[in-house]
């Protein structure tokens, strides 16, 4: 573990971090220099936000091509972060965030941290769960991710390459109200990345349930994946598969990774037709072979 400057009471790990906001370069910078993020999350973030982002990535690049011990980190995440008042108010949010998503005991100790560093909202909470601190945390999910999702800031949406990286559902929601040309790449990546089936498969029924040529079959790849990386599938999915064309990735994977009791009597029916012709074909071509035999 790094050195590291800062005060903050706790540290917030990186991979909650990275699905609750679309982190900015000077945020990052704050994090690090204010000691949320350990050196090698300061890092990491930075890596997965260029991956995000591809040509844009600008500092995010520079950051994440550092070593987490160099002393360069934190001369850099400084420079980053300084003159930029607002870039810590985004901990402020995921300081509250994170104590919020943890079990009773930890809970409130992480609450009594921030209330002990004066954190007002997380003293009331410490002190019993209240609407403010309600509205707190919905307003920050609102300005750190849905709205920078909404504007296109937290993904590069030219960039097949980075779209295959998305782990946010909320950036492909705002990816199909805007209309990006490429949400059918960003459904598959998030199928790649996402690890909660329960996540990916309601943006997955919404590509499913498109008309554009394109979408369609990318829906199919995305449900696919879903099936082969968590061996599940969920009602609405399968009936929107039903009005696609037969002999897909997605019928295929479902019946090869989801237990079959789970599949509508459809599927059954293609698969066990399938089965069928493929065993008759071979028998007649054993017995081809066997009548012409010298």
């Amino acid at each position: 573990m790094s050195e590291e400057p800062g005060g903050a009471p706790f540290r917030i790990p990186a991979e909650f971090v990275r699905y609750a906001v679309a982190l900015e370069p000077a945020e990052v910078g704050h994090g690090h220099v204010a000691g949320w993020l350990t050196g090698e999350d300061a890092v990491r973030l930075a890596f997965l936000r260029r991956c995000d982002l591809r040509e844009r990535a600008g500092d995010f690049e520079v950051i994440a091509e550092l070593e987490p011990s160099a002393p360069g980190l934190s001369v850099l995440c400084r420079r980053l972060s300084d003159g930029a008042a607002e870039a810590g108010r985004v901990w402020a949010y995921l300081a509250l965030s994170w104590a919020g998503s943890r079990t009773d005991g930890q809970r409130g100790r992480l609450l009594g941290e921030l209330a002990a560093s004066g954190d007002a909202d997380a003293a009331r909470l410490a002190a019993g769960p209240d609407r403010e601190g309600a509205r707190r945390l919905a307003a920050g999910r609102r300005e750190f991710l849905l709205d920078r999702a909404a504007s296109g800031q937290g993904m590069n949406w030219r960039s097949d390459s980075a779209l295959l990286g998305t782990d946010r559902p909320e950036e492909v929601d705002a990816a199909f109200d805007r209309g990006e040309e490429l949400v059918g790449v960003a459904v598959i990546g998030l199928a790649l990345q996402h690890p909660d089936a329960e996540a990916i498969l309601p943006r997955v029924a919404r590509a499913l349930e498109s008309e554009d040529a394109r979408l369609r079959p990318q829906s199919r790849v995305a449900l696919a994946h879903v099936a082969r990386l968590h061996g599940t599938v969920d009602r609405r999915c399968l009936e929107l598969l039903r009005s696609h064309p037969r002999g897909n990735e997605a019928d295929d994977d479902l019946w090869g990774y989801v237990p079959h009791r789970r599949l509508p009597w459809w599927l059954w029916r293609h698969h066990l037709r399938e089965r069928l012709t493929w065993r008759l074909r071979e028998q007649l071509a054993w017995h081809l072979r066997d009548r012409w035999r010298p």
